[in-house]
């Protein structure tokens, strides 16, 4: 893409920022984004993840998955500015990417300076590494819409999703609820354990009652000894679970 064949070079300061950004768009064209990928208006994007009191600026192009709607990239074009100037806009572009998808997208700045009599001259790509760090491109190198597609994936499989949260907590809160239940039913349910015992006192006493006052006794001894057994066969266990 040599913008002198197309062009007329000259001071830069000659063409607006919409021209550039028209370059460009027909680069992004050219190298297959479909139209529906590319959003120019991110103004209303600014304006829509922007903190109240905060001042973000919208970067000439957001690229979109046109099947999703996912932003996948962000890039702003610039002319010739000097180095300190591309820092400051390099600073602000990533700030937005970081701002309108979660762990952010990969940002790129883009530089024309008409004046250049090769394309590399011309136009220079640059990917945001960091607010200090920028990786000079080239024109096949810079990433097509299959490439931010798959890097918008991974990033995406390396976050938790919010079905995973909510999941994770919705589990942490049932076992705490389950936990609060038992504790508090466990003294209501304790005294049940005893109901063979008081019903073998009670069996106890009616068979007194009958020996003295009529010298028969109501269960003999063997009767005696499988009733003790089976108070203790049902006692004992839920005695030692309400011990745990």
């Amino acid at each position: 893409m040599l913008l002198c064949a197309a062009y007329p070079t000259g001071n830069s300061a000659f063409f607006g920022t919409n021209l550039l950004d028209d370059l460009i768009y027909n680069f992004l064209l050219q190298s297959e984004f479909p139209r529906a990928s590319i959003l120019l208006n991110a103004e209303q994007l600014a304006v829509h993840y922007k903190d109240a009191g905060d001042s973000l600026e919208a970067p000439s192009f957001v690229i979109v998955d046109p099947d999703t709607a996912k932003p996948l990239a962000v890039i702003d074009v610039v002319d010739a500015v000097d180095q300190e100037l591309l820092a400051e806009k390099a600073k602000k572009t990533r700030r937005f990417a970081q701002r309108v998808a979660t762990g952010g997208i990969p940002s790129f700045i883009i530089r024309v300076d008409m004046r250049g009599s090769t394309q590399a001259e011309q136009v220079q790509f640059y990917k945001i590494i960091s607010n200090t760090e920028l990786q000079s491109l080239s024109s096949k190198t810079f990433p097509d819409l299959d490439t931010l597609r798959v890097a918008r994936m991974l990033a995406d499989a390396n976050q938790p999703t919010d079905d995973f949260v909510e999941s994770d907590f919705e589990n942490i809160s049932s076992r705490r609820s389950q936990t609060t239940i038992s504790t508090k039913t466990r003294p209501a349910s304790s005294w049940r354990i005893y109901i063979p015992a008081l019903l073998l006192l009670l069996l106890v006493l009616v068979d007194s009652y009958f020996t003295a006052s009529r010298g028969v006794a109501l269960l003999s001894l063997t009767q005696s000894v499988l009733v003790i057994g089976a108070a203790l066969l049902f006692t004992l266990p839920a005695l030692l679970r309400s011990l745990r």
